[in-house]
């Protein structure tokens, strides 16, 4: 699969970035998936109604997970590329 992405992509990749970055993925996404942590930055941003948003086919914990998630894959994303 790596070399598959250095055929299709022209990205510089090293081993410690694929290091770097697996490592990130993997504790964000297990410091995240606890739910505490998002509950905590919701509320300490200001979001509390946010928070606790479970109607109309929404449920503001969950996007809120899922947002972080996404940056924390973006991170992943420039370790990978960068280092």
């Amino acid at each position: 699969m790596l070399a598959m992405a250095w055929i299709v992509l022209p990205l510089q990749m090293s081993w410690t970035g694929l290091v770097a970055g697996f490592a990130v993925s993997a504790a964000t996404h297990a410091f995240f998936d606890r739910r505490w942590p998002v509950r905590w930055l919701l509320e300490h941003v200001g979001s509390k109604g946010f928070a606790s948003l479970k109607s109309g086919g929404m449920n503001g914990m969950y996007l809120a997970d899922q947002a972080l998630h996404q940056t924390a894959l973006l991170v992943t994303a420039l370790l990978i590329t960068r280092l």
